[in-house]
């Protein structure tokens, strides 16, 4: 299959203290590899009840030229009424966030912006604003040398620029998380933003920079958790010297807690920490410290699905009680093999959604794991092209519909990064 093995981790686990003969290794590693174990001509494969369509064809809609994505996995890019669909289009070195109705001749094209990575995006999501209305979209812009998130409700006139970009955004109530982007792209670009702005800069004091709590209805924001503050947690020698961030911030589904990653970077590598907060930054909790902590989401309002390294059992899916600190293992010997990914649940509980990354022969795999019964099914495999890798990668960043009759990728098989929809439904009723 092209998967790398037990030894392979061990050696790639030992790297991690040594950053940049880690890259040129791997580096060296995955094209000699890919020598042996590509398979001419292979796009893609999936189950037979499974059918893939791209989103163009999913809302019957002639496709225009270009690229396009939706971004991460933890949102969906589905309206509420599951009759539109938001993605990113790129052409030309310019990239405007669209929208899809099933019924209309054309996409809707909300705007261009220069805020945002391929990993991401614009950060692009539905929401809420209020409950009287339509739905809006939020994705971040620079207005006027100032970076911060615009909000649109298609079809009207209504728009409002707030100077904070999104990172997170609260499923019950107007208000959002805002993180700094150009530290980011100071530590690590793939999350950054790289225009220069008036309102944040990658060298910002630590007790100025961290997480922001925002109120869309004012357009306000206050400093919730400082990076200072967390430099000042469970200090360890690592963190001194180092540089600190922090990034994928996640609201628990009723609104009233979020989990971020606290990282930091030094000459042995990269650390990771997982915390866990109340919603105005209160009783912050260390729940994951074990050097590395990779993708993460709600199981439910309590609990998370993380892959993650615990000093007992070694890198592996872990069901994490964000308020105790509860941990055990998800999956043991079924699904720890597939290694790290991008994973969610579906909206019902039942389903943990992840992907992989490229194995030896450039393949993606798509797996569905059954948490009641302990299976896991692989649902298919997408080839991503070596002109995809490292900063313009593209991850499938899996995404499940509202209703889980549906899945969202982001694939370059065809030899362009495109966005698909797949219909899951009979599959998932044949395993019922």
């Amino acid at each position: 299959m092209g998967g790398y093995s037990k030894i392979e981790r061990i050696i790639a686990k030992v790297l991690e203290n040594f950053p940049l003969l880690r890259i040129v290794v791997k580096e060296s590693y995955k094209r000699l590899t890919y020598v042996f174990y590509r398979k001419r001509g292979f796009q893609f494969r999936l189950q037979p009840l499974v059918k893939l369509q791209s989103a163009f064809e999913w809302a019957r809609i002639e496709p225009i030229p270009g690229e396009y994505f939706y971004g991460y996995y933890d949102k969906s890019p589905w309206s509420d009424d599951m009759q539109k669909m938001l993605l990113h289009h790129w052409q030309k070195g310019k990239l405007e966030v669209i929208v899809l109705e099933k019924g209309k001749a054309a996409p809707a094209k909300l705007g261009t912006t220069l805020s945002w990575n391929w990993q991401q995006g614009a950060m692009a999501q539905w929401a809420t604003i209020d409950q009287e209305q339509e739905q809006c979209v939020v994705f971040n812009v620079i207005n006027e040398g100032i970076l911060g998130m615009k909000i649109i409700r298609p079809g009207s006139t209504y728009e409002q620029f707030i100077p904070w970009p999104i990172q997170a955004l609260s499923p019950r109530k107007p208000e959002a998380l805002s993180i700094n982007y150009k530290r980011l792209f100071l530590i690590r670009d793939c999350y950054g933003y790289a225009p220069e702005v008036n309102n944040f800069t990658g060298k910002m004091d630590a007790e100025k920079d961290g997480v922001w709590r925002i109120n869309l209805k004012t357009g306000i924001g206050h400093l919730i958790i400082s990076l200072k503050q967390l430099m000042g947690l469970h200090p360890v020698p690592e963190m001194f010297e180092a540089d600190h961030k922090v990034n994928h911030l996640i609201y628990s589904s009723n609104g009233e807690r979020f989990v971020f990653l606290h990282r930091y970077y030094n000459p042995q590598g990269r650390f990771s920490r997982l915390y866990a907060a109340n919603n105005d930054g209160s009783c912050l909790k260390l729940l994951l410290n074990a050097r590395m902590v990779s993708h993460y989401h709600w199981l439910d309002d309590d609990t998370l699905v993380a892959w993650a390294r615990t000093h007992e059992h070694g890198d592996k899916y872990y069901r994490v009680n964000a308020t105790n600190g509860d941990i055990s293992i998800i999956g043991e010997n079924v699904l720890e093999h597939f290694g790290d990914g991008h994973c969610s649940v579906s909206t019902d509980g039942r389903f943990l959604l992840t992907d992989t990354y490229p194995d030896k022969a450039r393949n993606q795999r798509l797996v569905i794991y059954d948490l009641e019964k302990n299976k896991s099914h692989l649902v298919g495999t997408f080839f991503t092209p070596w002109n995809y890798y490292e900063y313009n990668r593209c991850d499938l960043h899996p995404r499940w519909s509202q209703d889980n009759n549906f899945i969202s990728i982001d694939s370059t098989h065809s030899g362009k990064r495109q966005s698909y929809v797949l219909s899951m439904k009979e599959f998932l009723d044949s395993i019922g």
